[in-house]
């Protein structure tokens, strides 16, 4: 299956270079989860703070077990601060 996978702010610096910084489209097996995605580039699964799939966020407890369909875009936010 294929998602459309973003990174944002600091975790861009996980991405290839031929992402432009933004987004990768990744070739994954049936079932995978969450994890499996981030694993691809090397994204540790603790600095995955908020995670969308397909513009809708995935609860805290479920990004460890969430499947993956096909088409799905997959979005990772890591930690935000602010002042």
């Amino acid at each position: 299956m294929k998602i459309k996978f973003r990174l944002y702010a600091t975790l861009r610096d996980y991405l290839p270079p031929e992402s432009n910084g933004r987004e990768v489209l990744l070739d994954l097996p049936d079932g995978a989860i969450i994890p499996d995605a981030l694993a691809r580039y090397a994204v540790p699964l603790g600095l995955a703070h908020i995670v969308l799939i397909n513009n809708r966020h995935v609860l805290r407890p479920d990004i460890a077990t969430r499947q993956l369909k096909d088409g799905d875009e997959l979005a990772v936010f890591p930690a935000i601060g602010g002042g």
